[in-house]
């Protein structure tokens, strides 16, 4: 398994951030901007990925009062391994007061693909994090591949917030899951009640936060764009380019 690491806390005149990849590893982290309490990372692509056979795993933590912002440069594709597995695990910790906003490009699960893709997320007291994931089935003329999603969110308590695990497979589509569509689209608030959360395809969790989802055949037709905008200025957008402290 190749790990990635990705982590910022408080710190004068700059936040301290913590960047790591392993040898072999394929998503590099890079530092792109910091203040005292913010940072933003982008997540690079150092090689071909996703391949079977692939075990790759990203550690993010968000220190007290902190917020990090994760970038994507751009889309992954789970490539055609003949049906050998892969599996790509993310595991979150977001400390008291902290917020992590982390808009995901598309993943591309490609005929013969077989992925597992599991996402975890603590959240401690006032902690919020803002995390859209697109699963995209197959590239252009491909029914696509396999394809298991696993959710898991709890309070730095245990308690959970939101468990989920979705099963897609472009050659067996299955009558109300996403049937005929290609596309799953998500947008996850969490540990805030988004502004205008109420509409189709958003969900009210039992503990603050909100999950948007969009089923259809293309992306560009995803509606979710906007709900990200709107959901962004809730979570509260404390510019990079602010005056440095």
């Amino acid at each position: 398994m190749t790990t990635t690491t990705v982590g910022v806390r408080a710190g004068d005149p700059r936040a301290g951030v913590v960047m790591s990849s392993g040898a072999g590893t394929v998503l590099v982290p890079r530092l792109l901007d910091r203040t005292r309490d913010t940072a933003r990372i982008a997540l690079v692509p150092g090689g071909a990925m996703v391949l079977g056979g692939d075990h790759l795993s990203v550690r993010v933590e968000v220190g007290a009062g902190c917020r990090l912002e994760l970038v994507e440069v751009g889309g992954t594709v789970c490539y055609d391994a003949a049906g050998q597995a892969s599996t790509w695990s993310v595991d979150v910790a977001v400390g008291r007061g902290a917020t992590l906003l982390w808009h995901g490009r598309e993943t591309v699960v490609a005929d013969g693909s077989n992925l597992t893709r599991s996402l975890r997320v603590e959240l401690d007291t006032g902690g919020c994090a803002l995390v859209r994931e697109t699963t995209v089935l197959g590239r252009s003329g491909e029914g696509g591949g396999r394809v298991r999603q696993a959710t898991e969110v709890v309070a730095r308590d245990g308690t959970p917030v939101l468990v989920e695990e979705i099963d897609l497979d472009g050659a067996n589509p299955v009558p109300g899951v996403i049937g005929a569509h290609r596309v799953l689209d998500t947008v996850l608030m969490l540990g805030r009640r988004p502004r205008g959360e109420s509409g189709p395809g958003v969900m009210s969790l039992a503990e603050p936060g909100a999950l948007a989802r969009f089923i259809g055949p293309a992306t560009h037709l995803s509606p979710l764009g906007a709900t990200w905008e709107s959901w962004r200025n809730t979570v509260g957008d404390r510019a990079m380019d602010e005056e440095r402290r």
